[in-house]
């Protein structure tokens, strides 16, 4: 990284030096002018932690070894860059700074965790490490899955790499659990928290809240389905008038063209507001009675069921447009939205003109 400030550790106490003293840096590349400031850390003034500053930018990574001379040549001492391009002391308070330059210090794993941890939910990309160091790439992967092995760390993607720390995972997790309980207390009558509410709140990558979702759920701490997060335990407060409605309405999607009813036509028998309708129609669907098709009807899950055992029961391995009109006696109109729902539950896969049954 070509910068004129970085942070590093000597092996020296600087008041060899003086503080702030005009001085020369050599690297295995060449020689800088350089002035070394000594962080007021407590303990270090054997192996202070200094900051360097060039009188240009300088080639600098993490882990270069350097000599530093005095400005008649004599040699004081050595150095290893810990930070190249470092923040300036207004941009890093000094306890953080400390503690991370401790981390950096302890070799290349601990660097590594370290700049995950100070990623936070961006957590840490290859491109990120290879402007910081020099490592291989086939060094940092080993590392890396050390890292995970040791469960301090998890890998999102290796080409590029993406490391994100366990400990912002668990940070995750709870504001996760937190977020969407106060979510339910705000907006009883909603199933749960969108996914893109929570993507909005957090700031994550998308694949880093995917994670932490998939961890939570494993551990039954939230459910998510069809992109909408809820507690468990978290059913949506009902009136008895609003049961009486439920039946109703769950009989008449039964009792409905092999099962399917649109939106239009429950609003317009029960005279339901859109939010009303909605809510009704999310607590059916919690309940497993119904599912609401991609084309915007709605479909009893008694149906669905038999729909599922006649495809599988075909003795097809393969499954046309027209094959699944016979198979269920549905017109185009229904055939179509209601096969995309299937390849979304996984029961076709779509392939040209046709589809497999899995």
């Amino acid at each position: 990284m070509k910068a004129p400030a970085f942070d590093a550790v000597l092996d020296f106490p600087l008041g060899k030096l003086g503080q702030d003293a005009p001085a020369e840096a050599v690297f295995l590349d060449g020689a800088v002018a350089a002035r070394f400031t000594e962080y007021p850390v407590p303990g270090r003034k054997g192996a202070p932690f200094v900051r360097a500053l060039a009188v240009g930018p300088v080639d600098v990574k993490w882990g270069d070894p350097f000599e530093v001379r005095t400005a008649a040549g004599d040699s004081l001492g050595c150095g290893t860059c810990l930070y190249p391009g470092s923040p300036s002391p207004d941009e890093l308070k000094l306890s953080r700074r400390k503690a991370l330059l401790t981390r950096l210090s302890l070799g290349e794993k601990e660097m590594i965790l370290a700049l995950a941890e100070a990623g936070g939910l961006k957590g840490l990309k290859g491109e990120n490490l290879d402007v910081f160091c020099r490592l291989p790439r086939s060094r940092v992967e080993a590392l890396a899955h050390l890292l995970e092995e040791e469960g301090k760390a998890r890998i999102l993607a290796f080409s590029p790499l993406f490391l994100v720390s366990q400990g912002t995972l668990d940070f995750l997790r709870g504001r996760v659990v937190s977020f969407v309980t106060q979510y339910h207390k705000k907006h009883p009558s909603q199933r749960g928290a969108p996914l893109e509410k929570l993507e909005k709140r957090f700031d994550a990558p998308r694949t880093v809240l995917v994670l932490a979702l998939r961890l939570l759920a494993k551990e039954v701490r939230i459910i998510e389905e069809g992109g909408i997060v809820r507690l468990p335990d978290f059913r949506i407060p009902l009136t008895a008038a609003d049961e009486e409605t439920l039946a109703a309405l769950e009989r008449m999607v039964l009792s409905g063209q092999l099962g399917s009813v649109t939106l239009d036509d429950i609003q317009a028998e029960f005279k339901l507001t859109q939010g009303k309708l909605h809510t009704l129609l999310a607590v059916l669907a919690e309940r497993k009675k119904i599912v609401e098709g991609l084309d915007g009807f709605i479909l009893h899950s008694r149906w669905l069921d038999e729909i599922v055992r006649k495809i599988r029961e075909s003795g097809k391995r393969e499954l046309t447009v027209a094959d699944f009109k016979v198979i269920t006696g549905l017109s185009r109109k229904y055939s179509i939205p209601l096969l995309e729902l299937l390849d979304s539950m996984g029961v076709t896969k779509r392939k040209g003109s046709v589809r497999d049954i899995l």
